[in-house]
């Protein structure tokens, strides 16, 4: 047989709300009568043993709370003590977790990432650059697998991206900028005389042995003087010594226009000499050809000092040459080709 739902005394002196099933929280007290003597009226007539066991029992709940006063899973009575009241207190539903410790491998990636965007946008250290920007998306994208704070490999990967991007954005940039070659300018130092006698084709005495060419004398550079004309021949080492010289109204190409003395110090390397040597040869190429370098259809190229004849031999001298591409008579002084 189910109690019905109601108000039963729950067995600490209050009244509490019994659903049907089980007892919930609602508790009212149960109001305490004043003490009155007892009159003899109202004192009941002694009950018959007979009548006792035909006397039909009050209604009890299915069970009595135990002594903490509290049904289970309810809360504690306030007559109760605040030690029994704490002791069954439910206890925090949201356990409170332990921070997570700080991802040392994500630090080490967005630090990478950083450095190699900064690389990554200077030109001569680009190569770098996308190689540490390379490290550091491996370096935070493995961060991101480890039980840590997430953040650094993130920011590590945002870092790397973003640099690349202005990397290429700077290339971009630096590729726009470079002028590309146009009519009448000024063309970059030969880097040897034998690149001119190739560019200059197949004519002349080309492959032939100087000392073979028909009028021509084996002159060392320190006998080489403004007007020597010279013929097209092979040059067959990087260092040479000697050059041929023929009389200029022999068939010939090259001619000595302007010879003058490198600044004295150390030896500045073989770009930066022959740089200043370029400089310097097409500044006086005007007063012997009679036309600036830029409107001419003539070229130029130098000899200039290597390393060892710099140390060894305190060689400074620069000569300038000029030279057609087409076999001329005679002196290009003054010839405003």
């Amino acid at each position: 047989m189910t109690t019905p739902a109601g108000w039963y005394d729950d067995g600490s002196g209050n009244r509490r709300w019994w659903d049907g099933i089980q007892w919930t929280a609602h508790v009212v007290a149960t109001p305490q009568p004043a003490a009155e003597l007892p009159s003899a009226a109202s004192v009941p007539a002694p009950v018959s043993t007979s009548d006792a066991d035909t006397a039909i029992a009050p209604f009890a709940p299915p069970f009595v709370l135990p002594a903490s006063n509290a049904y289970p899973g309810g809360l504690p009575d306030a007559a109760q003590p605040a030690s029994m009241a704490q002791a069954v207190a439910p206890p925090s539903s949201t356990p409170s977790l332990p921070p997570r410790r700080m991802s040392v491998l994500g630090l080490i990636g967005l630090i990478l990432a950083t450095a190699g965007a900064v690389l990554a946008c200077v030109p001569a250290l680009a190569l770098i650059g996308w190689v540490v920007l390379g490290l550091a998306l491996t370096v935070s994208l493995v961060s991101l697998f480890f039980r840590q704070a997430k953040w650094p490999g993130i920011a590590g990967i945002s870092v790397t991206v973003i640099g690349a991007v202005l990397a290429v954005a700077v290339s971009l940039v630096s590729l726009g900028l470079t002028p590309s070659p146009q009519a009448g300018d000024v063309p970059s130092a030969p880097s040897s005389p034998d690149s001119d006698s190739s560019a200059r084709g197949d004519e002349g005495d080309q492959g032939e042995d100087p000392a073979d060419i028909e009028g021509a004398q084996m002159v060392s550079f320190d006998e080489l003087a403004v007007g020597d004309c010279i013929p097209l021949f092979d040059y067959d080492e990087d260092e040479i010594s000697e050059l041929p010289v023929v009389p200029c109204d022999q068939p010939h190409t090259d001619e000595v226009y302007f010879i003058y003395q490198a600044e004295d110090g150390e030896f500045p390397g073989d770009d930066a000499l022959l740089d200043s040597a370029w400089n310097g040869c097409v500044a006086e190429f005007e007063a012997f050809v009679g036309v600036p370098y830029e409107e001419s259809v003539l070229d130029i190229y130098s000899y200039q000092p290597t390393k060892t004849s710099w140390m060894r031999w305190s060689d400074r001298t620069v000569h300038c040459i000029v030279f057609s591409y087409d076999e001329v008579t005679g002196t290009l002084e003054d010839s405003a080709y």
